[in-house]
């Protein structure tokens, strides 16, 4: 309940700000895909692998599901909302001051919730996470100004990397384990099976995403659904090898929906560039 009552505080906060300045969904879609991704990354490594904390949100009864539940909960909404209000607060002078001031409004939040219990602490303690909030912002303020302004923008294969890694991993996250459980990574590599599966789901789709980020800038129009036809049977081909070596396991699955799921995520980043593509100048888009 706590994540719930968070996720709505930010989303109501998150709405006013964009009514007051009119935000394009362009500014929101890039603030969002770089919050997500930035928060997925060191939460791979800190939950998912490393198991120094869990989410634990007391609506699933299995705790390696309610865990995820949090997870999608925290990395998929909360934080990077977060992100895009801090993107608005940010100004030329005062990167220093506002990086701090939402660490420690964060850091409080946390404190919050891991005296409600929905934060259970297991090899980690509450300092670990000021620091990462401090740095996380202090790094995210360089790139706030630019995201909201888009005068200069990101760089666009950096905007079309982060996309492209939020398609595949929204996409995966659905039809896998977390949420549908009808395919799940299991190549032992873990004690987790969560671990299993998240690390080979989300570390391949970042491999996809580079890809995408490499090559589909520099393409023609007329050859980037080529080019990314190319990446969905890469990504297809290795879930059916994995498949084949039984590293990859279905329930009530087969590699036709595979190849499906792949499409799904690559029609989505196809349709991105387009639409990123007509928006920016074209000296914007070869930008780096």
């Amino acid at each position: 309940m706590a994540y719930i009552i968070i996720l709505f505080s930010f989303l109501i906060w998150m709405i006013i700000l964009i009514r007051k300045r009119k935000y394009s969904w362009h500014t929101l879609v890039t603030a969002y895909v770089i919050g997500f991704y930035l928060v997925d990354l060191l939460e791979i490594f800190f939950n998912q692998l490393l198991g120094v904390y869990k989410f634990p949100m007391y609506l699933l009864q299995d705790p390696l599901d309610d865990n995820q539940l949090g997870i999608i909960f925290v990395d998929g909404f909360i934080l990077p909302i977060g992100f895009i209000i801090f993107s608005h607060y940010i100004k030329k002078g005062n990167h220093w001051k506002m990086s701090y001031i939402f660490a420690m409004f964060l850091s409080i939040l946390e404190w919050i919730i891991y005296k409600l219990k929905y934060l259970i602490y297991i090899n980690w303690e509450l300092a670990h996470s000021i620091a990462i909030y401090a740095l996380g912002f202090r790094a995210g303020a360089h790139m706030a100004d630019r995201i909201v302004s888009y005068d200069p923008p990101i760089p666009y294969p950096v905007r079309l990397y982060c996309f492209s890694y939020a398609a595949i991993a929204w996409v995966g996250a659905l039809f896998g384990w977390p949420v549908l459980k009808l395919l799940q990574f299991r190549i032992g590599l873990f004690n987790s099976i969560m671990a299993d599966d998240r690390f080979v789901d989300l570390y391949s789709g970042m491999a996809l995403s580079l890809i995408c980020a490499l090559m589909v800038p520099r393409a023609s129009r007329r050859m980037k659904p080529v080019m990314l036809a190319i990446v969905a049977c890469i990504g297809t081909a290795f879930a059916v090898y994995f498949n084949f070596r039984g590293w990859l396991i279905y329930h009530h699955w087969n590699n036709l929906l595979t190849a499906i799921r792949y499409i799904i995520s690559f029609a989505l980043i196809m349709w991105y560039d387009r639409w990123e593509s007509s928006y920016m100048p074209k000296r914007f888009l070869f930008e780096l």
